[in-house]
């Protein structure tokens, strides 16, 4: 009788068939495998071109800003007038509404004493023209500011680190106190804010910053009433509070 070659499940079906359902359950999990990879992990990671080996993985934001607030002490000083140089100790308190809007107090003290203050050019102008030229010296401003962050990224140090980063703009106003040669003493006056931030993230929950900012008030001068702008550049330390977060959505 001549033997059948058909697979049956038999005690002797392992032999013969044993190969081919091992060869069959593996391309049915190779296939279901790519499958899965394509429709579930395609967001997750990216195989890079130019190399098999290589596995990129796209990975949360590690810092969020939402409903946290943020101490920043900081230190600057004027840049745009040669006849007199500020510097200003202060910082702000920020609460953070969302990752792109915030809100935030500040306070800046300007009188430092003999650190700061009008320059060569300012007694150079004096000896030449035997009067004084009209400066506004700055005491001390208080105000508030709304911000909004445009721009977030990272970006890799020599292929070795990565550092995050955001950029803010942010409008603001409050009370400038300041002196003038025409004031006869200290004097408040309402003042407004143009600004740029930009904060680089060393872990959870602290950054340092730089800060570029216009400050513009009307004062009232020996000439008449005069726009005057303080252009402000300087830098600090953003401590963000809670010092954690956990995410509430997923990726």
């Amino acid at each position: 009788m001549a033997q059948s070659s058909e697979c049956r499940l038999t005690r002797g079906a392992a032999r013969q068939c044993g190969p081919w359902v091992l060869l069959a359950a593996m391309l049915i999990a190779s296939l279901s495998s790519v499958l899965w990879d394509g429709n579930h992990n395609s967001v997750e990671a990216q195989i890079k071109p130019s190399s098999e080996d290589e596995i990129f993985v796209l990975q949360r934001k590690p810092f969020l800003r939402k409903n946290r607030v943020e101490l920043a002490p900081s230190f600057s000083a004027t840049v745009n007038d040669a006849l007199i140089q500020q510097f200003e100790i202060g910082g702000t308190l920020t609460y953070h509404l969302s990752e792109q809007f915030w809100i935030a107090g500040e306070f800046g003290w300007m009188d430092l004493g003999e650190f700061g203050g009008v320059t060569d050019e300012y007694f150079d102008v004096l000896d030449k023209t035997n009067s004084a030229p009209e400066v506004v010296e700055q005491v001390f401003f208080g105000g508030a500011q709304f911000g909004y962050v445009p721009l977030y990224g990272k970006f890799a140090i020599f292929d070795r680190a990565i550092v995050y980063y955001d950029a803010s703009v942010y409008l603001g106003g409050g009370l400038l106190n300041h002196i003038t040669d025409n004031s006869g003493g200290e004097v408040g006056a309402g003042a407004f804010e143009v600004g740029f931030k930009m904060r680089i993230f060393m872990n959870r929950w602290l950054a340092l910053f730089v800060d570029v900012k216009d400050r513009f008030m009307f004062a009232e001068l020996k000439s008449g009433s005069t726009l005057n702008q303080f252009v402000m550049v300087g830098g600090g330390v953003s401590i963000f509070m809670p010092f954690g977060f956990d995410y509430t959505t997923e990726r």
